[in-house]
């Protein structure tokens, strides 16, 4: 990395971190929960209302009118003289999954049912309720649908996703899964302190434009895609493996087979109950899309094998929280053949070395501004095919946004923006810069609908003759609404658009999804995608449009 770029990155981390701690009032910041168990809401109100002991209280505090709410009466039940109290029928009581609604003075967890116990379904229609009745003061929600608006948030999520702050622009699996709030959670294998999940994906495609080209070719497809997550279940620290296998034997055309995998292996270490240290290395292996920058339409596809290695540390002091991590990240680029011609790709090799960091405020649990900046270096061993140019450059991040957290039961995830430059080190080659667009958010409007939206943007890489790269811009928003409990559907609309600026690449692609997902029962997932492409480049030649149909059913533990 060159000098400027990395006195830039410390002066602007020193920076970031002096403005935190000026703001950081001298303040302790605490907060208790006092969980209570409470009886159903049907054993509650069959018992009568509780009975405050009157031991050791002021006579004055419980005489006549100063009879506090749910204390014994001020006249003996034994009284002749005194006369029963009346209830009004038109009053409203809770029923069966009902709850009186939550008061500004209740306190915390009063009036709700106690959870479930686990393993035990409760498959009983909470009664409606009684004729004439105001229910304006009932909560009527069923019992499923409380957790969702509760506050503090449900408990923490079963399938044990505990190390997600490496990278939070990129992390986005707790983001998902709220989105995707399955009906059914899979149960996992216990494997001594650990819990595997295994999975097993088998379906068909069919492809109505295989190679991305004008001239389209159909073909069909078997899938085969296996994956296992092994996780820890301690206490303290976390250790997750992650192993995911993505297999396609096409009809025809076998130059187009899938013989993709990913190995990935996550730590998290906690120094203190405020201070972590989270690491990831992975290996990935996959064939190049055709729809790459740099990708053939014709003859095989380059085999690129992407090796990572990412640390963060995490410091938190009461409201304001500090993360300062790195990464280094090796792509490698197979050959490719065309009609016995072999093309040598070494040229596109590169290595990605990246710092960064953020300063992040909590106004609330949910709603947390942030600030963040990152320098990049990329360094090429050789100089590209294309016109001798070597591709190395230095790159800057700035970003500022907002996190709404990773834990919350009805909006999840971030958004930010900024500014991004790539400056290659060979002067005949012009920098690539634009506005940063980066999030991965959900938001459950109702139980049953949730929305995804996700935003990425960088500089691509690209050996194109005279070209430094090409500013990538992709955002996608996705619905997703159940129809039934089992039954859930889905649909998307992806945008991405990769401009070098210059005039020579400006590609954009339009793509519409349709989903169905039927859950037949905790371990079975019937499935249906469509998917319609639009692509539309420089020049009439490039553009083509395709559609896609996948079906199949998942297997899972």
């Amino acid at each position: 990395m060159s000098d400027r770029g990395h006195a830039w990155f410390v002066i602007s981390s020193v920076a970031m971190v002096f403005v935190g701690f000026s703001a950081h009032a001298p303040y302790a910041h605490a907060q208790n929960s006092n969980l209570q168990q409470t009886t159903s809401i049907d054993e509650t109100f069959a018992s009568g209302p509780p009975q405050l002991s009157t031991a050791g209280a002021n006579p004055q505090e419980i005489d006549g009118d100063s009879v506090a709410p749910g204390g014994p009466p001020s006249i003996p039940d034994d009284d002749p003289a005194s006369e029963p109290g009346e209830q009004d029928p038109l009053d409203p009581r809770p029923r069966a999954g009902h709850r009186n609604l939550d008061q500004d003075d209740d306190p915390d967890g009063a009036a709700r049912p106690a959870a479930a116990d686990d393993g035990v379904l409760d498959s009983a229609e909470p009664l409606p309720s009684e004729d004439g009745a105001d229910t304006f003061p009932v909560d009527a929600r069923s019992t499923d649908e409380i957790p969702l608006f509760a506050n503090p948030p449900a408990p923490p999520d079963p399938l044990l996703y505990q190390i997600e702050d490496i990278n939070p622009i990129t992390d986005n699996r707790k983001t998902a899964r709220l989105f995707r709030q399955e009906p059914y959670d899979p149960v996992g294998i216990k494997v001594g302190s650990f819990v595997l999940f295994p999975e097993l994906d088998l379906g068909t495609s069919y492809y109505s434009n295989v190679f991305h080209a004008p001239s389209a070719k159909s073909d069909f497809a078997f899938d085969v895609v296996p994956s296992a997550r092994l996780v820890s279940n301690w206490s303290r620290h976390a250790l997750e493996l992650n192993a995911t296998g993505v297999l396609s034997f096409y009809n025809q055309y076998q130059t187009e087979d899938d013989r993709d995998y990913q190995l990935e292996a996550r730590g998290r270490l906690d120094i203190t109950s405020r201070a972590n240290i989270q690491a990831l290395i992975s290996r990935e292996q996959s064939f190049e899309d055709r729809s790459a920058l740099d990708a053939s339409s014709v003859g095989t596809r380059a085999k690129i094998i992407e090796d990572q290695a990412e640390a963060a540390y995490n410091q938190r002091f009461n409201r304001l929280s500090l993360q300062f991590r790195g990464s280094v990240a090796d792509y490698a680029y197979g050959s490719t053949e065309d009609n016995g011609v072999v093309t040598n790709n070494e040229d596109r090799d590169y290595t990605e070395y990246e710092e960064a960091s953020r300063v992040m405020w909590e106004l609330k649990p949910s709603l947390s501004p942030f600030v963040e900046v990152a320098v990049n270096h990329r360094d090429y061993s050789e100089a590209a095919q294309s016109d001798g140019i070597n591709r190395t450059s230095n790159g800057q991040r700035y970003r500022a946004g907002i996190s709404f957290g990773n834990n919350g039961e009805i909006v999840r995830g971030e958004i930010s923006l900024g500014y991004g430059i790539q400056t290659p080190d060979d002067p005949r080659l012009h920098p690539v810069d634009g506005l940063l667009i980066d999030a991965n958010a959900t938001w459950r409007i109702t139980p049953l609908t949730s929305i995804l939206f996700n935003a990425a943007t960088d500089v691509s890489e690209t050996t194109t003759g005279g070209v430094g790269g090409a500013f990538y811009h992709y955002a996608s928003i996705e619905f997703r609404h159940e129809l039934r409990s089992y039954l859930v559907a889905s649909a998307g609309l992806i945008y991405s658009n990769q401009n070098s600026q210059d005039g020579v690449i400006n590609d954009n692609e339009f793509r519409e999804t349709l989903g169905l997902e039927y859950y037949a029962d905790r371990n079975t997932v019937l499935y249906g995608r469509y998917a319609h492409v639009n692509f539309d480049g420089v020049g009439i030649p490039s553009d083509y449009v395709g559609d896609e149909i996948h079906v199949g059913v998942k297997f899972r533990r």
